[in-house]
């Protein structure tokens, strides 16, 4: 076996210019689309939640309109920390938050005291319906762009053990423990993916600056890094586009889809959802699937020929119906293996399209083998080692040189990339997920483990279990995140 490490793969910001570190382009560059008419300048938002929150969170947001200082770094690690440029139209995000007292809806302390004394289910239940009909009469106004919500102190549900401040999904492992209706962040999402605009839960941490009176205290990130990320969303929920991946004119227009699997409410059924990723637009599209069954074969979640191609076609007609044209190239992601029923259905629906290039790769996110490096830090990013003719080993987080330190807590996982099939260069998919796991809007550090593909297949399942499958559901990923 032979390592080698991959190049870090750079993102494209305004007027093409490039870099590997989203805040450094972003920085002295400018959002890739910041010289586009559609980008968006002045976002009115909506607020709500108790009366005090929505005070906190917005002078927070108001002393993000100037720059804020980064973290002191170590000798040699000044990459690791960058200051917060500030949001505002004269700041190189070139865009600003506007408020408006007409468009905060309050939630009564009487009513939020009545979520303490109830127990989690039913606090969750009533806290959402709360929200809910604040956030619908807020975009009823037609006037908002994107609403903020002050989460309820009250709360503590399944989503409460995430870190405070590293936007809505944290840099934990995504969770689909079956804890349905204890989740106070999916319930919501779900409840408002019908209205016009998209939400953004914050925690009081994040405008605090502190995880005092939390039942588990959780590491904080500094104030540059929370404001970062936060603004980075919701320039993202607004309509515009902080970075995307470059594309070489060469390059064949590409598809990136993501499938997982989610159960229905009642448990009873296991269905499968699709996040497209446009490596042209950096946005995504967000498709509903049928019914998956577990094999007693493998015991993993596989779809029928006729639903895979029936999940691919729907796909497809997303895509076309948002960029005029079917892509030449699509790349399936999926954490389970493919079954030849499934490869047999999306062979069909490429065909069908007349596409000619379809890959199929499953990346394994557990059970992976690990490499050790000499020294005390862990293999670098984008270390590959190709086990056999047929496998490839990736870690997507490790060592950077570019901050000359592993920024994470844990001991990196790396993952495990087979194709389904021959035809595919692994080396070249290898780099494609590297890329994909740059593109997470909610957090502006170049590291996540996981590409966007599954990431966002998997955060859009666990809302989708929460919505009735005869619903209409919004098709932007930006409500779902």
């Amino acid at each position: 076996m032979k390592a080698r490490v991959l190049h870090e793969p750079e993102l494209e910001f305004r007027a093409g210019n490039r870099h590997i570190d989203p805040r450094y382009g972003i920085a002295v560059y400018g959002p890739a689309d910041a010289d586009a008419p559609t980008a968006p300048r002045g976002i009115p938002v909506g607020l709500v939640g108790p009366p005090d929150a929505i005070d906190g969170m917005r002078r927070w947001l108001q002393r993000c309109r100037s720059p804020i200082d980064a973290l002191q770094a170590k000798p040699g690690q000044e990459n690791l920390h960058l200051p917060f440029p500030g949001f505002s139209t004269e700041s190189s995000f070139g865009a600003e938050l506007v408020f408006d007292d007409a468009l905060v809806r309050e939630i009564p302390d009487r009513q939020l005291r009545r979520l303490a004394r109830a127990d989690v289910a039913s606090a969750i239940a009533e806290a959402t319906g709360l929200y809910t009909d604040a956030a619908r009469s807020l975009a009823e106004t037609g006037r908002c762009r994107v609403i903020i919500c002050a989460r309820p102190d009250e709360l503590h549900d399944h989503d409460d053990t995430s870190a405070p401040g590293i936007g809505e999904n944290g840099e934990t492992e995504p969770d689909d423990s079956g804890q349905i209706g204890r989740d106070f962040h999916d319930l919501l999402k779900a409840a408002a993916l019908s209205l016009p605009c998209p939400l953004q839960l914050m925690r009081r941490d994040t405008w605090e600056g502190t995880t005092k009176g939390s039942q588990r205290p959780r590491p904080l990130q500094d104030e540059a890094t929370r404001a970062w990320n936060l603004h980075t969303a919701l320039y993202y929920k607004a309509g515009g586009t902080p970075w995307r991946m470059p594309r070489h004119s060469a390059d064949l227009a590409s598809c990136y889809v993501g499938i997982s699997f989610y159960r229905t409410r009642d448990g009873a059924e296991l269905h499968t959802a699709v996040a497209q990723v446009f490596n042209e637009r950096g946005d995504g599209v967000v498709v509903r699937g049928g019914t998956a069954k577990i094999s007693k074969a493998d015991l993993q979640p596989h779809l029928t020929e006729a639903d895979a191609r029936k999940l691919l076609i729907d796909a497809l007609a997303e895509y076309r119906h948002t960029h005029g044209h079917q892509p030449a190239r699509v790349v399936l992601h999926k954490t389970s293996m493919f079954s030849r029923p499934e490869t047999a259905g999306f062979q069909g629906a490429a065909d069908d399209r007349e596409i000619d290039f379809l890959e199929l790769l499953w990346i394994q996110r557990r059970a992976a083998p690990h490499l050790f490096r000499t020294g005390q830090l862990p293999p670098l990013r984008g270390t590959s080692v190709r086990l056999d003719e047929r496998s490839l080993l990736l870690y997507t987080r490790g060592s950077i040189p570019y901050f000359r330190t592993y920024p994470g807590m844990y001991v990196p996982q790396p993952l495990l990339v087979r194709p389904a099939g021959t035809g595919t260069d692994l080396d070249t998919a290898a780099i494609d997920v590297l890329a994909l796991s740059k593109m997470n809007w909610n957090n502006a550090q170049l590291d996540e483990r996981d590409p966007l593909t599954l990431r966002t297949a998997h955060r859009v399942g666990a809302i989708l279990k929460q919505v009735p499958a005869d619903a209409q559901i919004a098709t932007r990923y930006a409500f779902y995140m």
